[in-house]
């Protein structure tokens, strides 16, 4: 990296930032599709509080 041009090591951290925003983004854009299941309480491991009603 000593002989590299300054200029090409700050290309390599600018792609490198690009493609993990990329990556970010297709992540977050795939789980905003997965429909979440409701919670499973069969462990009792959710308290039940009053505003719940139950």
């Amino acid at each position: 990296m000593k002989k590299l041009p300054n200029f090409v090591k700050w290309l390599i951290i600018a792609v490198v930032l690009a493609a993990m925003a990329a990556m970010m983004v297709a992540v977050n854009d795939r789980a905003s599709r997965v429909e979440m299941p409701m919670p499973d309480n069969s462990l009792g491991i959710y308290r039940q509080t009053p505003a719940t009603g139950k």
